[in-house]
C-alpha cells in the first residue's frame, strides 16, 4: 500500500533525478536517484543508461567521472577525482585531479570509496566498505582495504 510518505519521497527523487539530468555533461535514459546525494561538479559528469544512485552517494568530481550503462552504485558510495598531491612538503602540496570510469554492468556496494585515477571494469562487483586505490579488471568480485 502507497503511503502519502512514499508518494512524497517517491516525487522528491524524480524531482531530483529530473535536475541533475540537466547539469551532467550528458546523461542516458533512466537515471534514478534514489534519496539525497551530493554532486560537486556536474558539469564533470557523463552518466550512461539504466544508472542508479543511491542516498548518500557523494561525487567529488574535479575531473571527467564517467558512469557505464546499468550502473548501481548503493548507499553511501564516495567517488574522488581529485586530492592532495601527498608526494610533497605540507606546505607545498596542491590539488591534483585524475579521471574515473566506472564501466557498464557495475555494481558498487554500500560504503565504497574510489580514489582518483581508477577504472572499474565492466560488469565487476566491488563488496561494501571496500576503499578501491587501483583500477580493476573486468568480470571480477573486489572486496578489502584496499580492494
Amino acid at each position: 500500500m502507497l503511503t502519502l510518505f512514499h508518494f512524497f519521497r517517491r516525487s522528491k527523487n524524480r524531482i531530483r533525478t529530473a535536475v541533475y539530468k540537466r547539469l551532467f555533461k550528458k546523461c542516458g535514459k533512466e537515471l534514478r536517484i534514489l534519496g539525497k546525494v551530493s554532486i560537486n561538479r556536474p558539469e564533470n559528469i557523463i552518466i550512461g543508461t539504466n544508472v542508479a544512485l543511491n542516498e548518500g552517494v557523494y561525487f567529488n568530481s574535479r575531473d571527467l567521472l564517467q558512469i557505464g550503462d546499468h550502473v548501481h552504485i548503493s548507499p553511501f558510495c564516495v567517488v574522488n577525482t581529485g586530492s592532495l598531491d601527498y608526494t610533497k612538503k605540507l606546505e607545498k602540496r596542491k590539488h591534483v585531479s585524475k579521471g574515473v570510469i566506472i564501466e557498464d554492468g557495475v555494481w558498487l556496494g554500500s560504503g565504497v570509496i574510489i580514489n582518483p585515477g581508477v577504472t572499474i571494469g565492466e560488469n565487476s562487483v566491488v563488496g561494501a566498505g571496500s576503499i578501491v586505490t587501483k583500477s580493476i579488471p573486468k568480470n571480477v568480485v573486489a572486496f578489502g582495504n584496499p580492494a
